[in-house]
């Protein structure tokens, strides 16, 4: 299938509302930042210094809407932070995830970042383990890491609860896990995250 992409600068725009349903129906609710925040990231008026926030749609041969990225800069780090990315249910498994997840690391690539860093499941933790391994399998197949020894509790905000999730790291240059623990320290603020043990990539 083919794949092409799009960007959502607008809220008038006529995809922003099926990203949106997708949005709502395809993360946990503890995931999920409210969806008035997709609207401050799309305002013009609202600067964040050398940030910048990117809503994806996917769309297929026909020019339909497949699936959503959303992803922000950290320059502070050099990366992309990967936060959303799902296709319509009809979709999954028909490699339209992996096209999306490439089309990620190809822009962070071509934009000088050194990396691509997301959060995933802790399967243990997860509602559905088998659907939390299998989506860190996917991301490993496209060349991200599973950043081992460290404990991370996020949450998102007042209206969701506290979960423990793991980071993962796609470089694009050898580093070490401390780098990486570095680098995830920096991706969310110093916020929730520790050491916990001996530090590795997997």
């Amino acid at each position: 299938m083919k794949i092409t992409f799009y960007e959502i600068t607008d809220i008038n725009d006529a995809l922003f509302m099926p990203w949106l349903d997708l949005y709502e129906t395809a993360f946990p609710p503890e995931e999920k930042i409210l969806v008035s925040g997709f609207f401050r990231f799309l305002n013009p008026d609202i600067k964040e210094d050398g940030v910048e926030s990117r809503l994806i749609a996917a769309l297929d041969e026909r020019g339909e809407f497949a699936g959503l990225m959303f992803y922000r800069t950290k320059p502070e780090i050099n990366a992309f932070a990967l936060w959303y990315l799902a296709t319509l249910p009809a979709l999954r498994g028909s490699g339209v995830g992996a096209v999306c997840y490439d089309e990620v690391v190809r822009r962070a690539k071509e934009s000088g970042a050194k990396f691509v860093v997301f959060e995933v499941e802790v399967p243990e933790d997860s509602p559905d383990a088998d659907i939390a391994r299998r989506r860190i399998e996917f991301y490993r197949r496209r060349g991200a890491k599973l950043l081992r020894g460290i404990r991370m509790l996020q949450k998102i905000g007042d209206h969701t609860r506290t979960v423990q999730m793991n980071i993962m790291v796609h470089s694009f240059e050898p580093i070490s896990p401390q780098q990486a623990f570095e680098i995830a320290v920096k991706y969310v603020d110093n916020e929730g995250i520790s050491q916990i043990g001996e530090l590795s990539l997997e």
